[in-house]
């Protein structure tokens, strides 16, 4: 709690110049600012909250300005929303503290959080009250999106919680404060109120006992974690998402929940199963159901032999590329809940983890103390480790139960003398569980000390190093004989910043980039610049020393076109099976089959073609077509094709109409899916409009190349067919430019090769544009040319598209200025 408070005994019992009939009764709360009190006038006999704020604890920026953010609250209609009767300044004498006093409408209910202490038995919080938190939560948001703003600072501590008087149901009313007062009440941990209702909710499915809970409530749970929690609600790109800060569509898909339930025809298990072959096109919205995810994982992605070989490795690609879908299937778990564990099938010992409680458990971290800078590396390795004892206790007792049985105790043992910490009492010093619960907790402990991580008083002993996990995964390995040829492999799924920032990277990456012969750390992000090169000690990390980099966005580029082919056409395959009875079995029977050539795309563009070629090439169609535009973003293809069949009028047209579906029926599908995407690519937050300006410029400008440009190829003259961005030397940015370049990199609109070769011979970034938006320009799929550029015209592209499309961009005698389809759709 910061200083200056006054004493709340210097409020009580009195009332306000402004408010004379409202006497101070009862102090409610303290937050990290300011006191709130409940006052009452006997006079209407009404209660008021009188919120005391000392101006020393409001940020300099904030001083004078508190008047007109209170009256933002104001503006709102939502139910949800306490709002402000009056804001006013007031000297304490006693004390000598000037304040600001925020008056309030009085819910006669407790916080959230002081809800959440009075019934941490869990009793009061069932799926359906926090079901109604989430509802209340979007209503809310929609608001606050419609009125251009945000709150800012939602947490537990300013929602309260109250009951609908009168009802025999017993709903709850959630009530939402301190509305554009972000730094009032705590300096906030994120400034995306999306998020901030994903920790709420994330925290709060920890009260559920999902033993006790019904066949819905435990689909609700997992709908709530695995896809509002773990993606819609953190989630900011909508090219990847389109649910992605959207309350609206977040609102119809968590009403439909119940209905959801009853499509879904859930078995007795507990296992999903596929209503239609695109459903769960992110391994997110699959949650927990490994027979599902067994049935729908092809063991052709590319680079797999890579991924699960014994050395660390950074992997990256573009979301939905299939990072988190070959990190599980690789785990032990996974292997053990499909019955496929045997000891010759496993090499070694995987343990998945995603990055999501890290996330909440640290949000936003910068520099702290170096006091403070193992908490978050204790609650990584102590839940590192609570995963692998659990999994290898299982797995050990099926297949190495006898060793396992005479080695436990002495191993036991052996990791608390590790940890440092005094076992219990006889007879449970031996006993596995125990030490397990006990780094369980020790995940708490992690998570309440952070609050305390500036303050250099604060007692920070006792919190593990990176030595500390390296000497447990060696003793493990050298007591337990089965593991003497298996290493540890830990798959950190989700590490990318901003969503774990680049200081907790730095932090993290002094365990994880640790090289050892007993444990391996595979970690996955979104992006080339989503991942810290280093360590918070300042040590740079060297590709191929440290650790492997493997690109799948890349590959899915510039790689073995075969192997795509032969992958998506497995992926289509399993998913085509998995739904009884439908009408085709692989990708080329819906969609037929269109032999590549580029060339004669690009004279069909030009106007050059040959009949023959006119009527073969002037559509964008054939099974090919999908490996083509994929450019590791296998959630967009697996998206693209059920468009292809919607648009032709689904599985009943395919039984009625026949297969495959019309060329051009594919090509308008293929246009209007790379359209939307350039749109996605526009409502980005914040650069939204910057990124779409940039590859529209660099379209437009390829697009005159191919119409106008030629090229020579094996000493025969082509059109000049470029879909890539090649520097004459390295790039050389200013501060606004690199900003504009690492956005197009995250967000995958240009993919990133590190490793290409300039005309002048010098080793550049080529930036190869997005696959899926290649028809929106009418380029062709031809890697064999590229867009040149000067530093100075990359600079221009990203800090003025328009200025450099009017000095790049070829103008023909029939120019247009559109970018519309260069192909005859006829």
């Amino acid at each position: 709690m910061r200083k200056n408070l006054p004493p709340k005994k210097n409020f009580l019992g009195k009332s306000m110049p402004e408010f004379p009939d409202y006497v101070f009764e009862e102090h409610i709360d303290s937050g990290a600012n300011g006191h709130v009190f409940r006052a009452y006038s006997s006079a209407v006999e009404k209660s008021l909250a009188f919120k005391v704020v000392p101006i020393s604890n409001l940020a300099e920026e904030e001083k004078g300005q508190y008047l007109a953010e209170a009256r933002r609250a104001n503006i709102l209609l939502h139910e949800s929303v306490i709002r402000y009767l009056h804001v006013f300044d007031y000297y304490d004498q006693l004390s000598n503290t000037p304040c600001v006093i925020f008056v309030c409408d009085y819910v006669d209910g407790p916080s959230l959080r002081r809800y959440l202490e009075r019934y941490s038995n869990r009793a009061s919080i069932d799926i359906s009250f926090i079901r109604g938190f989430l509802e209340t939560m979007l209503l809310l948001l929609s608001e606050l999106r419609a009125q251009g703003f945000q709150h800012g600072d939602l947490h537990s501590g300013n929602i309260l919680v109250d009951k609908y008087p009168y009802d025999i149901e017993e709903r709850y009313i959630f009530r939402v404060t301190d509305f554009g007062v972000r730094n009032f009440s705590a300096p906030s941990q994120h400034p995306n109120d999306f998020w901030s209702v994903a920790k709420i909710v994330n925290d709060l499915l920890k009260y559920i006992d999902l033993q006790e809970s019904s066949g819905l409530d435990r689909f609700i749970f997992n709908a709530l974690r695995d896809r509002f929690v773990r993606r819609h609600l953190i989630e900011t790109d909508p090219t990847v998402d389109v649910l992605a800060e959207n309350p609206a569509e977040l609102l119809r898909e968590l009403r439909d929940l119940d209905a959801a339930y009853q499509r879904a025809s859930v078995e007795a298990r507990g296992e999903r199963s596929l209503i239609t072959p695109f459903d769960y096109p992110n391994c997110e919205q699959i949650g927990d159901s490994d027979l599902l995810l067994q049935a729908l994982y092809s063991n052709r992605l590319l680079e797999l032999d890579k991924i699960g070989a014994n050395s660390n490795v950074v992997l990256t690609g573009p979301r939905g590329c299939g990072k988190t879908t070959v990190f599980r299937a690789l785990s032990l778990r996974y292997l053990m809940s499909i019955d496929m564990d045997a000891p010759t099938n496993v090499g070694y010992i995987g343990v998945y983890y995603r990055c999501d409680d890290l996330y909440f458990a640290f949000p936003r971290y910068t520099d702290v103390s170096s006091a403070a800078s193992d908490v978050p590396m204790h609650f990584l390795i102590v839940t590192l480790l609570s995963l692998l004892l659990h999994d290898l206790q299982r797995w050990a007792m099926r297949h190495a139960k006898k060793e396992w049985d005479g080695c436990v105790g002495s191993l036991v043992r052996s990791l608390w003398d590790i940890f440092g910490w005094n076992p219990p009492d006889a007879p449970n010093l031996d006993d596995l569980s125990t030490l397990i619960r006990r780094l369980d907790d020790e995940r708490g402990r992690a998570e309440k000390t952070y609050r305390f991580a500036r303050n250099p008083a604060h007692n920070f002993e006792g919190f593990f190093g990176p030595g500390v996990m390296v000497e447990a995964c060696r003793v493990l390995r050298s007591t337990l004989l089965f593991l003497r040829d298996r290493p540890f492999h830990f798959f950190i799924d989700d590490y990318s910043s901003p969503k774990i920032s680049t200081v907790l990277q730095a932090n993290l990456n002094r365990l994880l980039m640790h090289r050892s012969a007993d444990a391996f750390f595979k970690v996955s992000t979104e992006s080339p610049v989503s991942f810290v090169r280093r360590d918070m000690d300042g040590k740079m990390f060297v590709e191929a020393r440290e650790f492997y980099f493997i690109n799948l966005g890349i590959q899915y580029i510039t790689g073995d076109q075969d192997q795509t082919s032969a992958f998506i056409g497995d992926l289509f395959y399993r998913r085509f099976l998995a739904v009884q009875g439908y009408p085709v079995k692989t990708l080329e029977e819906l969609l037929g089959s269109c032999p590549r050539n580029e060339n004669a795309r690009a004279r069909v563009a030009r106007k050059e073609a040959s009949e023959s070629e006119q009527k073969q090439f002037s559509r964008l169609y054939g099974h090919e077509i999908v490996s083509l535009m994929c450019s590791g973003d296998i959630h967009h293809m697996i998206r693209l094709v059920a468009r292809m069949v919607d648009d032709f009028g689904g599985p009943e047209a395919l039984l009625s109409k026949g297969v495959p579906i019309p060329r051009h029926n594919q090509h308008q599908s293929i246009r209007n899916a790379a359209g939307a995407v350039m749109e996605s690519i526009r409502t980005v937050p914040e650069v939204g409009p910057r990124l779409a300006d940039v590859v529209a410029a660099f379209g437009k400008v390829a697009q005159s190349y191919l119409l106008h440009r030629t090229s020579f190829n094996e000493g025969k003259e082509q059109a000049h067919q470029a879909s890539k961005v090649e520097p004459y030397d390295a790039l050389r940015l200013s501060e606004d430019a690199e900003k504009i370049h690492a956005e197009l990199l995250r967000y995958s609109v240009f993919i990133e090769d590190p490793k290409g070769k300039s005309r002048r011979g010098n080793v550049v970034s080529r930036l190869f544009l997005r696959r899926s938006l290649i028809p929106h320009f009418g380029l062709t799929f031809s890697q064999r040319d590229s867009v040149e550029l000067e530093n100075a015209e990359i600079e221009l592209l990203l800090t003025d598209p328009d200025a450099f499309e009017a000095k790049k961009r070829i103008k023909g005698d029939d120019d247009g200025q559109g970018s519309g389809d260069l192909f005859d759709a006829q």
